[in-house]
């Protein structure tokens, strides 16, 4: 192997270092200046580092009131000094630095820039406040070029490793791209979701929200899990989302889907922009169009219609056949947006099997099993966990057109609760714990949902790569 050859394989030893190194010392040193003023001056302070000075904590010496302490944040900068100087020793051990090294530095510096910025402005005011202004711009300026070098290193790092794998370049490209939705999905919803944890685990609720949170363990789940009507409100949550699911949200979906696919184009274009009217419709407006179809004589639309039939039996429709309404009202919404995407699929489907299908005999209903549906494999994967995590959290149309009854809990879904016990009270004893423990529960069946959903539609086969016969 020639010299060009190996210079290539072995890659840039530790280039990043030369600048990170220095950095992370000038990172911890600005950590140890204000002690050393300490002894000098005889000014206790804990930090110059942009993290907050003082927080309230003090001492009493025989010159008066000095400022002492300051918050654990104190020591996240020499913490960042200390884990970079770990990194660059395990590097130069193997030889050559690591993707991990160089995004390890990155992430670690921006993250404790972003911080000290945030914290700026306090700060300095506390710093003005205790006569330690020059000594606070001294330190701030050194810890900000610490930042700024580590970052730089952990860029130069990066740029090694690149260098020395290619392929690791187009990963990276990858997750650049992935990076701003992997972000919104952190912020919110595993970010809330830890919260909800947090506090389904306390009794916060608006008659003790002004006092410290007290934490009760599994308190609020055991009561839960006793509730007289807890079994009901389960049964109406699986009834809900398996027979809206499969009546309309997937199955009236599909049907209306083949059908405008297979017409004139522009009379399935119009029926399905005729289709997308409930959706489109604000929530209150479509609810009190129901609610007036369902009325007794003589408002009701329905009855209206039975009375010229000679139909003697006039019911509120919503007290004699609830769930039906409640099925109907969420249905012809849900329907138009899997209509949308199983018609976009089917389009996509190319013309050249269908048309050798038909040459070879087989019939409309032979091209939709053998052809169609097996290629809406994916849409059909994708509609039907959306819709599902959709219908289990929702309960806007329901609260609007039968608030969960007639009677106790008779279309009371699990969303429903959750909002009735955390938000939806009379008697401004807002249970926030309580219905944090409710959607805790909704969002484990959710979870749950998901992977059987990912194991029926067989996801680990979707997402091989398509196998090519080598002539």
């Amino acid at each position: 192997m020639s010299s060009t050859d190996q210079s290539t394989t072995s890659g840039p030893k530790l280039s990043g270092y030369k600048i990170g190194i220095p950095g992370a010392v000038l990172a911890i040193v600005c950590f140890f200046l204000p002690w050393i003023a300490f002894i000098v001056e005889d000014m206790p302070f804990a930090s110059l580092t942009g993290s907050q000075i003082a927080s309230g904590i003090t001492i009493n010496t025989n010159e008066g009131v000095k400022l002492l302490h300051g918050s654990m944040l104190n020591y996240l900068i020499p913490l960042v000094g200390i884990v970079v100087l770990m990194q660059a020793f395990f590097a130069y051990r193997r030889g050559h630095v690591s993707r991990w090294d160089g995004l390890g530095t990155i992430g670690l510096g921006v993250v404790t820039l972003l911080i000290v910025w945030g914290q700026f402005p306090e700060t300095s005011q506390v710093a003005e406040r205790a006569r330690i202004t020059l000594q606070f711009q001294y330190g701030i300026i050194g810890v900000y070029l610490a930042l700024a070098a580590l970052i730089v290193a952990g860029v130069l790092n990066v740029r090694a490793a690149t260098k020395r794998d290619p392929s690791f370049g187009a990963t990276l490209g990858a997750w650049g791209f992935m990076s701003p939705a992997t972000f919104l999905v952190v912020v919110f919803f595993f970010i809330p979701a830890i919260i909800l944890f947090i506090l389904s685990m306390t009794n916060l609720s608006s008659s003790n929200f002004s006092e410290p949170w007290h934490f009760i363990g599994f308190e609020n789940f055991r009561r839960m899990f006793n509730d007289t009507f807890f079994p009901k409100i389960m049964g109406n949550t699986f009834k809900y989302v398996i027979l809206t699911l499969g009546f309309f949200n997937v199955g009236l979906a599909l049907v209306l889907a083949l059908l405008t696919s297979n017409i004139d184009r522009r009379a399935g274009f119009l029926f399905r922009v005729i289709w997308l009217l409930p959706r489109i419709t604000p929530s209150v407006v479509y609810i009190v169009m129901w609610r007036r179809f369902t009325q007794l004589p003589p408002y009701g639309i329905i009855n209206w219609f039975l009375g010229i039939a000679g139909v003697e039996h006039q019911p509120y429709w919503l007290n004699e056949m609830p769930w039906l309404f409640v099925i109907l009202v969420n249905g012809f919404v849900g329907a138009s947006f899997g209509m949308i995407i199983f018609t976009s699929a089917i389009e996509a489907i190319p013309k050249d099997y269908i048309t050798a299908a038909k040459v070879d005999g087989a019939s409309t209903w032979n091209v939709i099993r053998d052809i169609i549906l097996p290629l809406l494999r994916w849409p059909l994967l994708f509609v039907t966990s959306y819709q599902t995590l959709s219908l289990l959290v929702s309960f806007e149309y329901i609260l609007l057109l039968t608030q969960g009854g007639p009677g106790l809990f008779t279309t009371e879904v699990w969303a429903l609760t959750s909002y009735k016990r955390a938000l939806f009270t009379y008697f401004g004893t807002n249970q926030w714990g309580q219905g944090a423990a409710w959607g805790l529960i909704l969002v484990i069946i959710a979870i749950t949902a998901s992977i059987v959903y990912l194991r029926v539609f067989q996801f680990n086969e979707l997402v091989q790569e398509p196998k090519i016969d080598v002539l």
